[in-house]
């Protein structure tokens, strides 16, 4: 080390390892994540307490990630979100079920008497359900004096009282209801989620409103609706809109809730309307409620009767048209319908005639002897079941005919012929297609008549003694067979197909394989030029099969021979 670096060591060593250790702190990604780590809570409290910057900053990011939260993990969510959404769900319901036993109630009393009826044809016009106009009609109440208390420390934040309901202490009132709703908390609600929403004094209802920063109680004589409380929550939504955050740091100074009055005198407003009574006499409401019952049950069984009736003309008539059902008794009681009669097994069911005219739940019994009917589409459809026509091919009855309609195959019309008389009512048969589809068929017995013919020709053999010197018995035998090649020929050319002939040329195997190569080559080609010498025109051609060299001790002459192949080519284009 040199005398310079010497004295900056002594001059700036101190300040030297101050600047690595930072240095090393800056580029260390983990020292640097542990240093914000440290002062991030701390930086996130100053930050918010210093205005609302960085609410605004995360609410954007934070609200991201919690929608992709809720769309991939839904269940972790719905598990943590049970407790509120239960009891949410409960109470909404139980309201909702409260409001409806409610206003049945008050429909019940109203629906028999005089006045009930008329409201229930003013309701008819005016396109209200009767339950909501009883409601309108009948139930009176006064809202006579509101309080909005703070829920933070129970000071009463604003007062409104009707007119003529009695003036009390409304601090005094506030500090009571708020030790109650703290009582309640306390000895009924373990968890202290519980609360006070409505109580019962006498003639005077009281009802409590709860909103995140403020409580609206409101006294009220008679008895409210349930849609009351909807009218007040709404209220009480406009307050803390309004005087929100005020009302959050309420400490009893009026003047931060300016006009807090005004919004809570809107809930003196709320009251039921009251119609006069109709003093006019009429019937009494016993003798009238029994004539009403008199008459009701009298339409109705006279609409049963007459509904009952008609469904039973509707199904026999129907009953009556299906081809092959005879109705010979009908009737009708309470339970259904019961019919008598007889039916074809060929007819349509029952129960599929009763689904046809829409009737289907009615109970019907029928009880439906068999027999043949001679309608001829059953008689049509019973032979399409004893004989299972081919494709294309259906049945109609002219008379006492039964006619085929359609390419029939011989075999087939063979086996009808044989068994039609089976079938009732029936003396003949005929079948019956356009001369195209009879020339086709016609044409299908000639080329199955055809294959067999070649079928027949097929594999037949010709024998040599030596080299291309046919046997006698070959050479006799060759001659006829020329001309049942001949006549499949013209066959085949009247059909409009051709024939493909094959000669395969056989050897013994004496000596080498050239040798049987060209023997079995040579006697092909003899067999197809006698052939083609002979006046043969069908396509022939020519292969061979030869044997390996063998001893003259395993030599076999039968295998001098050539094998005749032959097949059915292809279709010609018709003319």
């Amino acid at each position: 080390m040199s005398d310079l670096e010497k004295l900056k060591d002594l001059l700036f060593g101190a300040e030297k390892e101050v600047l690595d250790s930072i240095s090393e702190r800056v580029e260390s990604r983990d020292l640097r994540s542990a240093d914000v780590a440290d002062i991030l809570p701390e930086a996130i409290h100053t930050s918010h307490r210093n205005g609302n910057e960085l609410t605004a900053s995360l609410r954007e990011p934070v609200g991201a990630c919690l929608q992709q939260e809720f769309r991939e993990d839904p269940q972790t969510y719905g598990d943590a979100l049970y407790p509120v959404i239960g009891p949410a769900i409960r109470k909404s319901i139980m309201v909702a079920l409260r409001t409806f036993a409610q206003q049945i109630n008050e429909a019940v009393e109203q629906s028999l008497t005089p006045r009930g009826l008329s409201w229930r044809f003013q309701a008819w016009r005016a396109g209200v359900p009767f339950g909501e106009f009883v409601l309108q009609k009948t139930l009176l109440y006064r809202v006579e004096q509101t309080y909005l208390i703070s829920r933070e420390n129970g000071l009463l934040v604003g007062h409104a009282q009707h007119a003529a309901a009695k003036i009390k202490d409304s601090d005094a009132v506030s500090a009571m209801f708020t030790a109650i709703q703290d009582f309640v908390k306390e000895s009924f609600s373990p968890d202290r989620t519980g609360r006070l929403e409505s109580a019962d004094m006498g003639e005077f209802t009281l009802w409590a409103v709860h909103g995140p920063h403020a409580l609206l109680v409101c006294v009220i004589r008679g008895v409210p609706p349930r849609q009351l409380r909807t009218d007040l929550s709404a209220v009480l939504e406009r307050i803390h809109f309004r005087y929100g955050d005020a009302i959050r740091s309420y400490t009893g100074d009026t003047a931060t809730v300016p006009d807090v009055e005004e919004d809570l005198e809107k809930c003196l407003r709320l009251e039921a309307r009251q119609e006069k009574d109709d003093k006019r006499k009429g019937l009494s409401v016993p003798l009238f409620a029994v004539l009403v019952l008199i008459a009701a049950a009298i339409a109705y069984f006279s609409m049963t009767s007459w509904q009952r009736g008609r469904d039973l003309d509707l199904l026999t008539s129907a009953l009556q048209q299906t081809p092959g059902i005879v109705i010979t008794a009908a009737s009708a009681d309470r339970d259904g319908f019961t019919f008598g009669g007889i039916r074809d097994p060929e007819a349509a069911t029952v129960s599929s005639i009763v689904a046809s005219t829409g009737l289907m739940g009615t109970n019907v019994e029928a009880n439906l002897r068999p027999f043949r009917s001679l309608e001829p589409a059953l008689i049509a459809a019973r032979a399409e079941r004893l004989f299972q026509p081919p494709h294309a091919i259906s049945f109609v009855v002219e008379g006492t005919r039964l006619v085929a309609l359609g390419p029939a195959p011989l075999d087939w019309q063979a086996r009808v012929n044989s068994s039609y008389q089976s079938l009732a009512g029936i003396e003949s048969v005929e079948f019956r297609m356009s001369p195209a589809e009879r020339a086709r068929l016609l044409q299908q017995v000639e080329l199955e008549r055809l294959a067999a013919d070649v079928e027949a020709l097929a594999g037949r053999q010709f024998f040599f003694t030596a080299n291309t010197d046919f046997t006698a018995a070959s050479t006799q035998a060759l001659e006829p067979y020329v001309l049942d090649l001949e006549n499949a020929e013209k066959k085949a050319a009247d059909l409009g197909v051709s024939l493909a002939i094959t000669v395969v040329g056989h050897s013994d195997g004496v000596g080498g394989p050239e040798i049987n190569q060209v023997v079995a080559r040579k006697r092909a080609d003899a067999v197809a030029g006698r052939l083609a010498q002979a006046g043969v025109t069908s396509v022939i051609s020519t292969r061979w099969q030869f044997t390996d060299s063998i001893d003259e001790a395993s030599i076999d002459p039968s295998q001098r021979r050539v094998t005749m192949e032959l097949e059915v080519l292809r279709q010609l284009q018709s003319q």
